[in-house]
């Protein structure tokens, strides 16, 4: 019998770094580097990681690493889930992670007192401060949300930000989120809607900390698939990218089997083959562009010394063009890159250093905050452009 592969391999990016691991001037260590391969599933169009990097690699070395999560839309998030039926002051709110904490705190003001959050220490066993939720997700299972659930009790709300994305094991992981609500509860998940950058190829939406790569139609697919019936659901409009918000509880009956919705998926593939393409053409231009500005006005810097930067470094492959990376953040100014041996250094060289063009490779919601700070380097002939590509200023849209 012949067996049908239901995947195809979408990128091949050969190996990347381990974006988090910026490298002191005297250190001895090196980056790892894994090999990174974006997989289609065919019968879903969902995109993701053929294999994750190992989690131990993933966790971060260093306690002033940080991460953002938009919140403009917490308040009316909230509003939401205090008008859901059967929820009141008494109801039982929980979080997942730290991510949740801005969430519950909004609650607590209103009077929803009655909260509980997964211990990472005592309820995972993850003893190491540096540790995020690479591996949260590693160590939560099925077997562990029941010790949770014993020790907690049921809850009526479980909210779940910025993390289902992270799950090496995905259906282990949402099958062990939904052991820890009662049989009417609700879930609250929130993750990042990948559909902007798939259509405009934006490389750096690839993150090794992301296994998979959603959009409004994927995810609504697999919270389907998996057994969930969906209350609410939308897409937040964000300048990076959007925020997929869905209100879901688990269906009273058996597990369904929905019917696929065939042109839907198609969609999703070809959105998929289209990104690939992109992907490869926009190196091509990058590469073109920054080459002939470098060799005929000067040096080449970027600004953000974060996951989205070394992400576009390495994956357009233009480390050789960019002079430095600057980033104003006191614990990484001074180190290097995790790609390139290129040094981190404070704005000041904006001037120092006879800059002649700045890429943003920040979030593009502050990119008019830092153009603003250092317009003195425009008036004295120096250009910003974006790493992003649709965006304001995009790199592609140099003349």
């Amino acid at each position: 019998m012949k067996v049908i592969d239901k995947t195809k391999i979408l990128l091949d990016l050969s190996l990347q770094p381990v974006s988090n691991r910026f490298l002191s001037h005297n250190s001895n260590k090196s980056v790892p580097h894994y090999p990174m391969k974006l997989i289609l599933d065919k019968e879903t169009g969902a995109i993701r990681l053929e294999k994750p990097f190992p989690v131990e690699d993933v966790k971060p070395r260093y306690d002033w690493l940080t991460c953002f999560e938009p919140e403009d839309h917490l308040d009316n998030l909230v509003k939401k889930i205090i008008n859901l039926p059967n929820i009141n002051n008494n109801s039982v709110i929980a979080g997942y992670s730290f991510k949740d904490d801005s969430t519950l705190d909004r609650l607590k003001a209103k009077g929803y007192l009655n909260q509980w959050r997964i211990d990472s220490k005592k309820d995972l066993g993850v003893m190491d401060t540096c540790a995020g939720v690479e591996t949260f997700q590693s160590m939560f299972n099925v077997a562990k949300a029941k010790q949770i659930q014993q020790r907690l009790g049921y809850a009526d709300i479980m909210i779940v930000r910025h993390v289902v994305e992270h799950a090496y094991d995905l259906h282990q992981f949402v099958d062990a989120i939904a052991t820890l609500i009662n049989a009417k509860g609700y879930i609250i998940w929130e993750l990042p809607d990948c559909e902007r950058s798939l259509n405009t190829g934006d490389c750096t939406t690839i993150w090794e900390e992301h296994v998979h790569y959603f959009t409004s139609f994927t995810f609504k697919q697999m919270l389907e698939n998996y057994g969930f019936t969906i209350i609410d659901y939308e897409s937040m409009p964000y300048p990076l990218e959007n925020s997929i918000i869905a209100i879901t509880q688990k269906h009273k009956q058996s597990k369904s089997n929905p019917l696929q919705n065939k042109n839907a998926v198609k969609k999703e593939c070809e959105r998929a083959y289209h990104f690939a393409q992109k992907i490869n053409e926009r190196k091509t231009v990058i590469q073109s562009i920054l080459k002939k500005f470098k060799e005929t006005k000067g040096p080449i810097a970027i600004f953000g010394a974060g996951h989205l930067t070394v992400a576009f470094i390495s994956i357009m492959e233009v480390d050789d063009m960019i002079d430095f990376v600057i980033d104003d953040n006191p614990n990484k100014n001074g180190m290097i890159m995790p790609i390139g041996d290129i040094n981190i250094v404070g704005s000041d060289s904006l001037y120092t250093e006879d800059i002649k063009m700045c890429l943003l490779g920040l979030n593009p919601q502050n990119q008019s905050k830092v153009m603003e700070k250092h317009n003195r380097f425009i008036k004295h002939g120096g250009v910003f452009h974006s790493i992003f590509p649709g965006t304001h200023l995009a790199l592609e849209d140099i003349d």
